[in-house]
């Protein structure tokens, strides 16, 4: 029981280290350039630049196949709604599947790769067996032929695999988890950055961020062009 509370407490201390509250929002989601409203929760979204993206983050997540929403949710009156970037989807031109936003640890990885460590053992292993064979006499003159089999373990020669690159990764996840459209019950105007993989087929095509609410699905229709 020790063990599991312990786990537990390093996991909400870990979680609440890269929790964040997003970014400022905008004075309301007209200032946004694409905005709607359902229910009682007012959206307001803009396709965040490549180059500014780079500027926010120090990575070019346009190379490596993510575009980036900025993104303010502002309930009405006295309303509690939940925000969750998982509200989120996105189509892109004539392309008929739509994509789920990406968690920060999917696109840090994505950015800096992780490579396993090096274990120190042989991912390969080879058997080599051996056999002689003895000739001799035998009692009352007659011959006898013995045989002596033995194994031997070697190893493969193997590239050492390099280091594990960890750094950089938590340092982007901390990065994106702070900026992110947070996941909340709240009262008041959030807003944050919503991550989601590029449409191979619609580049450069116009977006439709897809929000699904509990009052319903609303479309934001959006141009990659500034």
């Amino acid at each position: 029981m020790r063990f599991r509370l312990g786990s537990l407490c390093l996991l909400l201390t870990l979680t609440a280290a890269f929790a964040g509250d997003g970014i400022p929002p905008r004075g309301s989601a007209e200032d946004y350039p694409a905005h709607q409203v359902s229910g009682k929760v007012a959206i307001g979204a803009a396709c965040v630049a490549p180059a500014k993206v780079k500027k926010l983050f120090g990575e070019d997540l346009d190379k490596h196949g993510y575009v980036v929403f900025e993104v303010g949710m502002f309930p009405s009156g006295d309303t509690e709604v939940d925000v969750s970037p998982d509200d989120f989807k996105l189509r892109q031109g004539k392309d008929p599947t739509v994509a789920r936003a990406a968690t920060p640890h999917m696109v840090a990885t994505d950015v800096h790769p992780q490579r396993p460590p090096d274990t120190g053992i042989p991912s390969r292993v080879h058997v080599e067996t051996a056999e002689s064979i003895g000739y001799g006499t035998g009692p009352y003159g007659r011959g006898g032929v013995s045989t002596d089999s033995s194994v031997g373990v070697s190893n493969y020669p193997t590239p050492t695999p390099p280091s594990v690159q960890s750094g950089g990764n938590d340092k982007l996840e901390q990065q994106i988890e702070e900026k992110s459209l947070p996941d909340v019950k709240t009262k008041r105007a959030v807003a944050g950055y919503v991550f989601f993989p590029k449409s191979s087929t619609g580049k450069h095509a116009d977006y439709e961020l897809l929000y699904f609410g509990m009052d319903g699905q609303v479309t934001l229709k959006l141009s990659p062009k500034p």
